[in-house]
């Protein structure tokens, strides 16, 4: 493992970034009636976050794993890099939402403090009590994070497509044996059932990082590319896999009633285990096949937004789309180019330099402790 690599850059992947967490809008911010048939299909755009789950998979195999070892100046460089770009403006935010809810709540609160410490450590999301509190989608950073944490680990172990099948088992009996202990000993929600388990914590989603590590692996040379290879217009294939996984959701949803697919053990599954082989499939596509799709991806547009991805995403459920809708317009399309802009704005002035100052000072730190010419 080295702090970076120098992989080529791939831009449709930055631009399919924007695509999805565009989708992810529009489940929260639903533009369709509630008796509009395309309103039950529009909430199964959850499924999009799955992209984000396999595309980190990929992208910090492909881009930071070189070795497999576990050199300790090279694993602090990339746990740097990685926490960077996340908790500065994570925290801005979360502190900024809390600070809200301080001044309009009873100050002092001792459960809006405990709330704010398990959101601003990430733990809430391993709890079903606290997951969506602050600003909610922010509890898929608990499984990205966790990725992130143990990714070094997974390069040294995983040398064959079959060690991958094996992390993920073991990350799934982990999962069911917390379950069990904290069903056992209740504390705060934490692991409170196997459904939230699996739908919620990297336990439950593993394959679909292990469907990324994958696609790296095959990309660098390091798993035969056989399989793949094989699919025909695999951008479109991929696609294809991807909308009949929505539509199977939508179906599974009105049968059972639920608001989402995945609220339901065939959800999860389909949702787990289909939808992360399309994606993969589309990932292929981009990387290696021509296509409309490609071209519109890696428009400098795109990337502009893909890079601003972050900040779209948790700005989007923020107090700041509430400011929107009440002092801008409450129309939903309204609120989504406004969001846009202010993503973009917020990802220029705050996030990008915020990660910055951080990375330069570690910079500084590292060569004061380790001149040139001295190994760590």
């Amino acid at each position: 493992m080295t702090s970076k690599t120098t992989a080529p850059f791939l831009p449709a992947l930055t631009g399919i970034r924007a695509l999805c967490v565009f989708l992810i809008f529009f489940k929260h911010f639903n533009p369709f009636s509630e008796t509009h048939a395309l309103y039950a299909f529009t909430h199964q755009f959850f499924s999009f976050l799955s992209f984000f789950f396999v595309l980190s998979g990929f992208l910090i195999t492909y881009r930071y794993f070189t070795t497999g070892t576990l050199k300790r100046s090279t694993i602090a460089d990339y746990l740097v890099n990685r926490m960077s770009r996340v908790f500065p403006i994570l925290i801005l935010l979360i502190s900024a939402t809390f600070f809200l809810k301080w001044m309009l709540d009873e100050p002092g609160s001792q459960s809006l403090t405990k709330t704010y410490l398990y959101n601003i450590t990430l733990l809430k999301g391993f709890s079903s009590e606290y997951y969506l509190t602050g600003i909610g989608p922010s509890w898929s950073m608990s499984v990205e994070e966790l990725f992130y944490l143990i990714a070094p680990l997974i390069f040294l172990w995983v040398k064959k497509p079959g060690g991958l099948i094996a992390f993920v088992l073991y990350m799934y009996i982990l999962g069911v044996l917390l379950t069990f202990c904290f069903r056992l000993f209740p504390v705060d929600g934490f692991f409170s059932n196997y459904h939230f388990t699996f739908l919620t914590t990297f336990f439950g989603r593993a394959f679909e990082f292990a469907c990324g590590i994958y696609l790296a692996y095959v990309v660098q040379g390091r798993f035969s590319n056989r399989l793949l290879q094989r699919i025909p217009y695999p951008t479109l294939t991929g696609c294809a896999l991807v909308l009949a996984v929505i539509v199977a959701q939508y179906g599974i949803a009105v049968h059972y009633g639920t608001v989402n697919g995945v609220d339901t053990w065939w959800g999860i599954g389909i949702n787990h285990l289909v939808l992360p082989v399309g994606i993969m499939i589309v990932f292929y596509g981009l990387i290696y096949e021509q296509s409309l799709l490609k071209s519109l991806l890696s428009t400098p547009w795109m990337l502009r937004m893909g890079n601003a991805t972050y900040s779209f995403y948790l700005l989007h459920t923020s107090f700041v789309a509430g400011w929107i809708a009440l002092y801008i317009h409450p129309n939903v399309w309204i609120i989504f180019l406004c969001m846009i802009i202010v993503s973009l704005l917020f990802h220029a002035m705050v996030e990008q330099p915020a990660a910055t100052i951080i990375r330069k000072w570690w910079n500084r730190r590292r060569k004061l402790h380790h001149p040139p010419g001295v190994n760590p």
